[in-house]
Order: structure tokens, then sequence, then C-alpha cells
């Protein structure tokens, strides 16, 4: 009776229930895990330690990585939901266990196939199943984690963007939104000069210590909002918003002004988000807007005077949540 209780109190967690969820889809780290489910890596660590202890699952190496999955110690098949499939079976790809758990008890085993019975009636209310994909697809594009075996040694987005500065002229930037100065560091190794700007003080604290552990001297952040920037008429050859239009209320202000800020013939660079139906951006991230139909971002552009604009959908892998559009046009008088 006491092992039955403290199997129902170990799976009667919620956060253990949705690692458990993830993990019996796909292999995860804490890292990929902490993305999703929005909680502290502290936390997370702990649940994964607990759930190790009973055997349900283990964890594998790859390169820098451990991973996280249901252990074939346990001998339960997880079920995929809504196609009854088998998830791949552990150690696929070659993964060396570094230390698997104890076999799961009995009580252990009796809970959890009633569990795993009950993931596919559950919906998706923390939108975690959202944040997987969008998770596995920046693993599939950023390289890294499982099978990067497969890949050359070295390969990178970031390396093959410090290559680009020999085929792009010296230009002076402004990365309209720019967070953490991810992008805009970027650019900061092509351009003469770059401004990063941001209306959020945290997000430019954080963009100024990447700036200066990167020991770049041409990057300058500043606080301002996009719809009313503060920045001189025509001082710019380029105008980037990454992933950061949808955050502006008034957009035709906010387009309005970087075409503004631009020299006649200067290039915007924008890449946004399709329209999509996942509302729990806008709480969790503080988007405005649900994406931007083609033809609606297409009269924006245009509208905010942008002269020979062109757009093009990424393609959108199947069971991604969003879509993205990469948009060009130049400002009038080139």
């Amino acid at each position: 009776m006491i092992d039955t209780a403290n199997a129902l109190k170990l799976l009667g967690d919620e956060t253990r229930l949705r690692i458990l969820r993830l993990v019996a889809r796909e292999p995860l780290n804490v890292s990929e895990l902490t993305s999703i489910l929005g909680l502290a890596q502290s936390g997370i660590s702990r649940h994964l330690g607990l759930l190790r202890k009973t055997g349900l699952l283990e964890e594998r190496r790859e390169g820098v990585w451990s991973y996280y999955q249901v252990s074939s110690a346990s001998s339960i098949p997880a079920l995929a939901e809504g196609d009854g499939s088998p998830m791949a079976p552990a150690g696929a790809g070659g993964a060396v266990p570094e230390r698997g758990g104890d076999t799961a008890d009995p009580e252990i085993l009796e809970v959890w196939n009633f569990v795993k019975s009950r993931f596919g009636s559950l919906g998706d209310p923390n939108h975690d199943l959202v944040r997987l994909a969008e998770v596995l697809r920046q693993r599939e594009n950023y390289g890294g984690g499982l099978n990067e075996k497969l890949l050359e040694p070295g390969q990178s987005w970031f390396a093959w963007s410090r290559a680009l500065h020999f085929l792009l002229p010296s230009l002076k930037a402004i990365d309209l939104g720019c967070g953490d100065g991810a992008i805009t560091v970027e650019i900061g190794r092509f351009a003469r000069s770059v401004v990063g700007i941001d209306a959020n003080p945290r997000a430019i604290q954080a963009a100024r210590r990447r700036a200066e552990r990167e020991h770049l001297d041409n990057v300058i952040f500043k606080e301002d909002r996009i719809e009313s920037l503060a920045e001189p008429d025509g001082e710019y050859d380029l105008a980037v918003f990454s992933q950061s239009l949808h955050h502006v209320a008034d957009v035709e202000g906010g387009l309005a002004q970087a075409v503004r800020v631009l020299r006649p013939g200067g290039r915007l660079i924008l890449v946004d988000l399709a329209p999509h139906r996942e509302r729990w951006v806008i709480e969790k991230l503080g988007h405005v807007h649900l994406g931007f139909a083609p033809e609606r971002l297409e009269a924006l552009l245009k509208g905010a005077g942008l002269e020979g604009v062109q757009l093009e959908q990424v393609h959108q892998r199947r069971g991604e949540a969003f879509t993205v559009i990469v948009a060009s046009g130049l400002a009038p008088g080139g």
C-alpha cells in the first residue's frame, strides 16, 4: 500500500507528468526542457533526478549534451500520442548510456501504464507540444544534439555569418527590436557600425554585456521605442526587423520610422511569422500580433514607402506551428 501511494505521489506531480510526456516523444536535454516548460533549470534537474531514481528515465550522452528519455530498463514502450507508434528505441543513433536508472518498481510501472494511456486525451493546455516542435526545429537548424556526429565539425550558422563579410559591403546598420543583441552582434561582424534598439532596459543591459564579451566596439545599444525613434533621418544603409515586428503595437508607425532612418536606396530586411493560432505567445512572450499574412505584410511595406518589395515564406516542416516570412525592400530615392 505504501509503495503504491509513493508511486501515485511521484507521478501525481504536474511538472513530472509534463516532463514524461515530452521525453516519451523525444529525448531532450535540460536546457531544452527548461525552454519548453518555462521553469527554472534547477527545478527541472531535481525532477529529472527523482524520475531517474525510479528507473523510468535514463540519461544518455551525445557529445557535450546529456539527453533524458524513457528508460529501456523499465520495459515500457512509451507510445507517441495520436498514431500509437512506439518511440524510437533507447540508444537509437548510437548513443551510449552514461548512467542508467534502476529498474522501475512494479507499483511505478503500474501507475506509469495508466498515466501514459491518458496522455492522448489531455490536450495541450500548457502548449508544451508546440514549444517542443519549435525546439526540435531549432535543434535541426542550428546543429548539435542527437545526430551531431553526422555534421561536419565546426558547422555553425555563426561561422557562416562571419564568412559573409567577404561578400557584403561595409554598412551602417540598425537592428530594430534587438532583444539580447544576438543578431545585432552578428551584424556587427560585417557592418561598419550597428545600433541595436529595444524598449526593454533589461534586454539592452544583456545586449551590452554580449557585445563586451565579443570585444566589438562598433556595436551600440540604445533604449528606445521603434514607433518613435530618436535617430536622425537617412542615417543607415540597412534596417533589420528580426522577429520583432509582431511585438510592435503600431506596425505602420514602426515601419515608417525604419524607412525614415534609411538613406535613399537603403535596404530593410524583415523576418517574422505568418499567421498562426498560438495565442499563448501573447501572455508568455509578449507578442502583440499573431503573425502577418504575406499579402498584408507586402501592403504594409509598400505603404511605408519601400520599393522593390520581395517576400518569401520559409518552408514549414510537418507538425510546426509557426511559418517564417522573410521580406525585403528599398527606401525610395536610391
